[in-house]
């Protein structure tokens, strides 16, 4: 029997691992989506702006992480590696474009030009900080599902804008990333407290950048003068 009091690193069996992992995911997430999904169109569109360099320099660190993956071969069985590895890009398979026929990175951009949009952002990105390479496995996990549910939610936001129905039954591969963790986890290679702290991190930050947004956007049109009414 295991401990129940212990935790962390301690958590040994899936089914606890997953169940806090999946309470971890939407607690987090349910609010970023309801801002997301209060916005108008208008709003959206420029978040979907800001977001686009973030989505496109996503792919390259995706990538980048399942190297890192890939070389704990000489501390861990190759089997273990083998695994990971592949279980991060079947995870990461929407952004790669391995198994699907867009990426994130496609979808933004032709939302994108759906309309016209008379704003342009040159948004700072958390992406070198999520994958940095020193970055401890933990925080990079936490910080890649946070991203990928934001990610997500202004997709299927998008779709439902555009009638699209591709991406409004999408979410994130929550067994991938729950069985990438547990094998981390297990070899010591990863806290659950690392990966809660950088997941919250990054869900307080966008949602602070979204309302940060439709604030901007707001008092840009409240300022721009009244529409000439002569003929």
């Amino acid at each position: 029997m295991p401990n129940t009091h212990l935790s962390g690193p301690f958590i040994l069996t899936k089914a606890r691992f997953y169940d806090k992992f999946v309470e971890l995911t939407h607690d987090q997430s349910q609010k970023f989506r309801t801002i997301i999904h209060s916005i108008n169109h208008e709003e959206l569109l420029a978040i979907t702006l800001r977001a686009f360099k973030g989505a496109q320099l996503r792919v390259a660190s995706i990538l980048s992480v399942a190297k890192r993956f890939a070389d704990l071969n000489g501390t861990l069985p190759f089997e273990v590696s083998a695994c990971l590895y592949k279980n991060f890009l079947k995870a990461t398979a929407r952004d790669t474009g391995i198994y699907t026929k867009i990426t994130f990175a496609e979808y933004l951009y032709y939302s994108i030009h759906y309309e016209n949009c008379k704003e342009t952002y040159n948004a700072e990105t958390l992406i070198p900080t999520i994958y940095n390479p020193a970055q401890p496995f933990g925080r990079v996990l936490g910080g890649h599902i946070a991203l990928e549910i934001v990610l997500l939610t202004i997709c299927q936001a998008n779709a439902r804008r555009l009638n699209e129905t591709e991406w409004l039954d999408t979410s994130p591969d929550m067994d991938c990333h729950t069985h990438i963790m547990h094998i981390l986890l297990r070899n010591q290679l990863l806290t659950f407290e690392d990966v809660q702290e950088e997941f919250e991190r990054i869900m307080l930050y966008v949602s602070g950048f979204v309302l940060d947004t439709v604030r901007t956007l707001s008092s840009r049109q409240a300022s721009a003068p009244p529409p000439d009414q002569t003929h």
